[in-house]
């Protein structure tokens, strides 16, 4: 079980168009807030995956993880070159 502790900053890198996209579907389903749906949609999401069992966690998802992971870390070696 997580038990809830103070927050603490984790940056990560999202595109502007899936960041545009996430913001605006939320402002359609829930109205407009003045910040931090995003932050609070991701901060959900997690913790459905964390409660879901194992044998219970869409394949799809997981191929999904595997394939942005790996396209990630792509783009990071390019990167660094």
């Amino acid at each position: 079980m997580i038990t809830p502790e103070k927050k603490r900053l984790f940056n990560l890198y999202l595109d502007d168009d899936v960041k545009n996209a996430a913001n605006e579907k939320l402002e359609r389903l829930i109205g407009e807030k003045p910040k931090g749906q995003l932050a609070s949609l991701i901060r959900v999401m997690l913790k459905q995956f964390i409660a879901t069992p194992d044998d219970k966690v869409n394949p799809l998802l997981l191929q999904a993880i595997e394939a942005e992971y790996e396209y990630s870390a792509k783009m990071n070696k390019r990167s660094r070159n």
